[in-house]
């Protein structure tokens, strides 16, 4: 079934934008078939048009369906991904580009449009006469082909062509498939679940029958629609009580429950305990200033107040915990926010605050007068850091049992490994812009070489950031080999080149098919919590060929077919 809508869902008055003042300059366009893209941090602006296929895209904290025809509009120092059903591939056009802007200073001169300026367009826009858009997007790649001495220009003069295009079409109605339109329904969900919604209001919005949109709903999203409510209005209902200052029965009917007790009800069928008893566990307020923090608050069964929250930098903690973490603090860029963080504690106080010593004077004298404040040594191991963080929130018994518990799994991981891999030796690299950097981190150090006891090669630097050439890495020759990729486009581009030098090809390890991708979340976070994670992570080991390996783009210019995964 179609569906004739107006584009207009998101629609502002915006009459009066003086486009003029933007410049463009396209960078980089690719055509793409990819399965997946793993969450990536931008430094440009980005444009994604789909032409064939479907997926789901997350920018940030927002996540929608990706369709052919879609465009999405990305802008830097963004994160995103996008996920694909049943290893399907989604083809698209990717653009990158900058943009020049004259609007906040006198005089003729333009200044680059950064993450802290704003422009209008901004997510996904569905357009009519998509196939304009492809129009434009294969006279651009012959361009970027072509060995003219003005293409540059030319490029830039055809990009302002397509941005016009966009920008006239953006609330042009457009036909939309009907699971599109269920998206749109759940949407309005998030936005009104407090409210009186029925199951026949939500079916007749998207023009279906009762039946047939709970049918679609679930089979789309893996839940129903009186679930799917539920459990907005019991997320929202824990971040009101861990904040502690409403009474339960106006708290239940801020989120949409009529009464107390039937919010208690569905609170426990959904968390497991009473909102009585969970309040009751979250009456201590207690702020988590850094990621490892967390990680040490999660081993003592204790939820933060407040932490830093974010899809990238903190996703494990994003994706399991984010709605019982009231107060989220910035995480971008380890701490690079720290003074919006002291306003947001300033303006929502917890009881306490736990911190790592390493922050700077001028933080700590603000932090001191918003709360009692509790700072460990980073020189300890994390070992002693849980001890003395639970030896002040008297837990020291949980933080015993933790670390037990913790024991029992590495002898078992160490076993399994032994068995499996023997004395192989493991080389724990980073990728950046380029270049190869030999990760001693003190997670790869103390539970990799030290818990795992899993053999190290030699190497002749022992520092953190030593960047290691192909030649040296050669001459090391390891086994196996653990490559934490930064998820970033300039790194992204430059290791799609690097695949193919013939000096990484000859490397034991790629020869065997035994580099294994890892991540920056849990492998370089140093906290309990981390490196039980990491324990997880490595019996993947086990299993060989490393799926992940394979590039989350696959580049293909405009006369030749495309390449599937």
């Amino acid at each position: 079934m179609l569906h004739i809508l107006k584009n207009d869902s998101h629609r502002v008055e915006d009459d009066n934008i003086n486009w003029e003042h933007y410049v463009y300059q396209i960078r980089d366009i690719d055509r793409v078939v990819t399965t997946e893209v793993t969450t990536r941090l931008t430094n440009s602006f980005e444009l994604i048009a789909v032409m064939e296929g479907k997926g789901r895209m997350t920018i940030e904290q927002e996540s929608f369906p990706l369709n052919a025809q879609d465009v999405c509009f990305i802008h830097p120092s963004q994160v995103y991904n996008i996920q694909t059903k049943y290893g399907e591939s989604i083809e698209c056009i990717l653009f990158k580009f900058t943009i020049f802007s004259d609007l906040e200073i006198q005089g003729a001169s333009f200044e680059l449009l950064s993450k802290d300026h704003a422009f209008p367009l901004k997510g996904k826009l569905s357009l009519g006469n998509f196939s304009k858009v492809l129009e434009m997007a294969g006279r651009l790649q012959r361009l970027k082909n072509s060995i003219k001495n003005d293409k540059r220009f030319q490029m830039r003069i055809m990009f302002e062509q397509l941005m016009l295009f966009i920008i006239q079409n953006r609330y042009s109605p457009v036909e939309k498939d009907t699971l599109t339109v269920i998206e749109e329904t759940r949407l309005f969900i998030d936005h009104h679940f407090h409210q009186n919604l029925s199951i026949e209001s939500l079916a007749s919005m998207a023009d279906l029958s009762p039946k047939y949109y709970s049918a679609l709903f679930k089979k789309e999203y893996d839940i129903s629609v009186s679930e799917y409510i539920m459990k907005l209005r019991v997320n929202h209902a824990k971040q009101l009580l861990a904040k502690g200052q409403k009474k339960i029965r106006d708290i239940a009917k801020e989120v949409g429950y009529s009464d107390e007790f039937y919010l208690s009800r569905k609170f426990k069928q959904t968390v497991g305990i009473s909102s009585s008893t969970y309040r009751k566990k979250r009456k201590q307020k207690v702020a988590a200033y850094d990621f490892s923090t967390i990680g040490h608050l999660m081993a003592l069964h204790i939820l933060p107040y407040a932490a830093p929250i974010h899809p990238k930098w903190t996703s494990h903690y994003y994706q399991k915990i984010r709605n019982d973490i009231p107060v989220h603090l910035s995480a971008f860029q380890i701490n690079k926010d720290w003074r919006e963080n002291i306003q947001t504690l300033s303006n929502n106080p917890p009881d306490l605050i736990i911190s790592k010593e390493n922050i700077s004077e001028d933080e700590k004298e603000r932090l001191s007068g918003i709360a009692p404040v509790f700072y460990y040594s980073t020189s300890l191991n994390w070992r002693d850091q849980l001890l003395i963080i639970a030896e002040y929130l008297e837990e020291k018994r949980e933080a015993n049992e933790w670390l037990q518990n913790y024991q029992r799994q590495v002898v078992f991981t160490q076993n399994q490994i032994k068995k499996h891999v023997g004395q192989s030796s493991f080389l724990p690299l980073r990728f950046y812009q380029g270049r190869l950097y030999l990760d001693h981190s003190r997670t790869m150090k103390e539970v990799l070489y030290g818990d795992l006891q899993m053999t190290a090669p030699h190497t002749n630097s022992d520092s953190l950031n030593h960047v290691i050439s192909l030649i040296d890495l050669q001459a090391i020759n390891p086994d196996r080999i653990l490559l934490n990729i930064c998820q970033e486009t300039k790194t992204l581009e430059s290791w799609n080149s690097f695949q193919s030098e013939s000096l990484w090809n000859d490397l034991k390890a790629v020869r065997m098919h035994q580099v294994y991708s890892i991540t920056s979340d849990p492998w370089r976070e140093y906290s309990p919590s981390a490196h039980e994670r990491v324990l997880k992570e490595a019996l993947k080991f086990l299993h060989g060929k490393s799926p992940t390996m394979n590039q989350d783009y696959v580049h293909v210019q405009s006369n030749i077919n495309p390449v599937y995964f």
